[in-house]
């Protein structure tokens, strides 16, 4: 804290306050009025944030449509907009910085681009008539959002990490960063039926079902006045790509709704960069959001390990105490399943006490046998109706064989490509003479099946070998 104290001191001559955690400073620096906070986050690591007034305006949505753009664009000048009087509004900018590694060059740029942006934006946005052309301009780059239809927004972050009015962001951005939700009204039986339906995957279908068992067992005691037996409903889901993990989620969610886990067993399917921010105070705001989007319901995390890892600038950490605040605040109200390779799993389990104690339950898809890999091909063309000569059948069988079984073979997603690539290869086949008989629309001969993979070939490779064209 000295450090930032002299820092600061060295640039302006008329610092007031305290740079201590949770006091308020301010400081004139290039003609500009400052105000200045440091603050610690819960998981210890100390902010401080630089905020200097632009404006006090009547808020119009084409001045809101700007400064959403801004805001996308902008290295290290964010735009924020509170309530103030007389129905206007105060727009201010503003920007973080870590104090562990803030250093001179930081603070300088932070600092100069607050100031280059004030002065920008000022006559801009406290206008009352039309922007200018070049406003206009900008905006038009972006079509999409002179279509957005009118209503109350808000863009404020607050620099406590509160999330304010979740869901009433611009609906530009709100689009940006929406994961995909789903839901369902099936039954139990029924969902437990498509389980079993489902190709391989025998270790995965027990530890389901076992899932089902003990909470229906708890119902059960509960309906006789005995005490609930309650269980970690959040879990773990281990394997290769391409093993099933997300269609498993999807299942797991419609089972917590009909088991009576979850109220609404929606599905939000997120990946790391859905809960990690670009600059320091953006990610604990990006990760509450998302839990309060699969509030409810379940949120389902892909390759999760990917928070603890150094390409992230250490704002994992604050992504995953974020996720286990909001677990722990809402039990009862939310399930979150974590998925991605073993070996990187255990370590992400091991990278906060928190974690260990909240999934207790790891299931681990086992990546599929090749008669299994067949039936997975066999689905394809029964779904688009297509059949495969005898010939064709045994090079398909071929083909698979020789797939090598190492890190990163995607399982079911290499049948799904090897059936794109020989469809592909036939239609350029049945097509040739300009004329498409009729066998040539269902049967598929062994001319377009690719060749096994030889050593050191990749799948790809051999799937693309030969000259159809």
């Amino acid at each position: 804290m000295e450090y930032l104290k002299q820092l600061i001191t060295e640039m302006v001559s008329d610092l007031q306050g305290d740079i201590e955690v949770g006091e308020d400073f301010s400081f004139t620096y290039k003609n500009q009025e400052f105000t200045g906070r440091v603050y610690e986050r819960f998981n210890g690591h100390v902010v401080v944030a630089f905020e200097a007034e632009v404006c006090t305006t009547k808020f119009t949505r084409t001045k809101q449509e700007l400064i959403n753009r801004m805001n996308g664009q902008l290295p290290f000048t964010v735009f924020k907009v509170s309530k103030a009087a007389n129905a206007e509004h105060t727009v201010t900018a503003t920007h973080a910085l870590s104090v562990s590694a803030v250093n001179v060059e930081q603070l300088m740029e932070s600092l100069d681009s607050i100031v280059f942006q004030v002065a920008e934006q000022r006559p801009v946005l406290s206008r009352s008539a039309e922007l200018s052309p070049k406003v206009e301009e900008l905006l038009r780059q972006d079509p999409q959002k002179r279509d957005t239809p009118r209503r109350e927004e808000h863009i404020s972050d607050s620099i406590d990490d509160e999330v304010d009015d979740v869901g009433n962001d611009s609906s530009s951005a709100a689009r940006a960063r929406k994961p995909r939700v789903r839901s369902t009204t099936a039954t139990t039986a029924e969902i437990l039926q498509d389980l079993r339906r489902l190709v391989g995957l025998e270790p995965v279908k027990i530890e389901v079902e076992r899932l089902v068992a003990a909470r229906e067992f708890t119902n059960a005691r509960v309906a006789k006045g005995l005490p609930a037996i309650e269980q970690s409903p959040h879990l773990v889901f281990t394997g290769n790509p391409g093993t099933g993990k997300t269609t498993v989620a999807r299942m797991v969610g419609d089972l917590y709704k009909a088991l009576g886990i979850l109220k609404k067993g929606h599905v939000v399917e997120a990946d790391c960069s859905k809960l990690i921010g670009a600059y320091i105070g953006q990610t604990p705001i990006k990760t509450q959001r998302l839990c309060e989007e699969a509030r409810g319901g379940v949120l389902f995390v892909d390759e999760a390990y990917g928070l603890t890892s150094h390409q992230n600038q250490g704002y994992g950490p604050e992504a995953i105490e974020t996720l286990l605040k909001f677990m722990e605040d809402n039990r009862g109200d939310i399930v979150v399943i974590v998925a991605g390779y073993p070996t990187e799993m255990l370590g992400f389990l091991d990278a906060n006490p928190g974690l260990r104690s909240r999934f207790d339950v790891v299931i681990d898809f086992p990546d599929y046998a090749t008669s299994e890999l067949g039936q997975i091909f066999d689905l394809y063309l029964e779904e688009f109706e297509l059949s495969l000569t005898p010939d064709a059948k045994d090079k398909v069988i071929e083909y698979v064989n020789s797939l090598p079984r190492v890190r990163g073979f995607g399982n079911g997603r290499e049948m799904r490509n090897l059936f794109n690539e020989i469809v592909r290869r036939h239609a350029v086949l049945a097509t040739r003479n300009g004329e498409i008989s009729q066998l040539d629309l269902t049967m598929v001969t062994a001319d377009v099946i690719p060749a096994p993979i030889t050593g050191g070939e990749s799948a790809t490779a051999a799937a693309h070998r030969g000259n159809y064209l």
